[in-house]
């Protein structure tokens, strides 16, 4: 004898309607991350082997970007007496970067400590480190080599940017002050990060890396439970 049972008599949308707003006030992924793992997954950690392994996984991946995190922290607080509440805007400039981009932002914060480094001022490093990502992008370069670069310019060191851009040579000889040099580099490769994410290949780059990012959002939240 068959039993049939009717799901939808006593069902209520007003749980599912306050659930969602509450995601939507949630500010940052790692909140949304925390919330649909306490609303939904964490019971499924627990019973399904196979997504308990993939958490550890994002658990890990999480653990080694808070690494970074700190590294970078420790930098700003060293070199140019960074704040929390710096470090923290700091963070926030790095992950908008991140999504707009699609480069990870574990090389950006490398990136940027290697510009605090040579530019002791975070104004600054932050500015250099658009310029080195526009710079990597249109020369297909790795974004620490044009960080590198930079930030030995910034002192006065201009070998290394003439062999990123060999058509700074007649400046550099011919005693251009860093600004001008640094206006040169902005007016060749200005803009070269933008144009390349609004490309199909640059969506990709910045799908997978969003996709990457929430996968971190999600084992910071697994960190406590594990």
């Amino acid at each position: 004898m068959a039993v049939g049972i009717n799901i939808l008599t006593d069902f209520d949308s007003k749980g599912i309607s306050k659930a969602i707003a509450e995601f939507k006030k949630l500010e940052t992924s790692t909140e949304k991350a925390s919330f649909l793992l306490k609303k939904a997954f964490l019971p499924a950690v627990a019973a399904l082997g196979g997504l308990a392994f993939a958490g550890f996984k994002a658990a890990e991946a999480a653990a080694a970007d808070e690494l970074e995190q700190a590294k970078l922290a420790q930098t700003l607080e060293k070199v140019v007496s960074a704040s929390s509440a710096t470090v923290a805007s700091t963070e926030a400039m790095i992950e908008a970067m991140s999504r707009a981009s699609g480069t990870a932002d574990t090389e950006l914060r490398a990136a940027l400590s290697s510009l605090v480094i040579g530019t002791k001022d975070l104004t600054q490093a932050e500015q250099g480190l658009a310029l080195a990502q526009d710079i990597a992008t249109a020369s297909n370069l790795p974004l620490q080599s044009a960080a590198d670069a930079l930030s030995k310019a910034y002192s006065g060191n201009y070998k290394a940017l003439q062999k990123l851009s060999p058509a700074l040579r007649d400046l550099i000889k011919d005693g251009a002050s860093t600004e001008v040099i640094f206006a040169d580099l902005a007016n060749t490769f200005g803009g070269a990060t933008a144009n390349a994410a609004d490309t199909a290949s640059g969506k990709m780059k910045i799908l997978k890396n969003n996709v990457a990012e929430f996968q971190e959002s999600l084992g910071a939240a697994l960190l406590p439970a594990l």
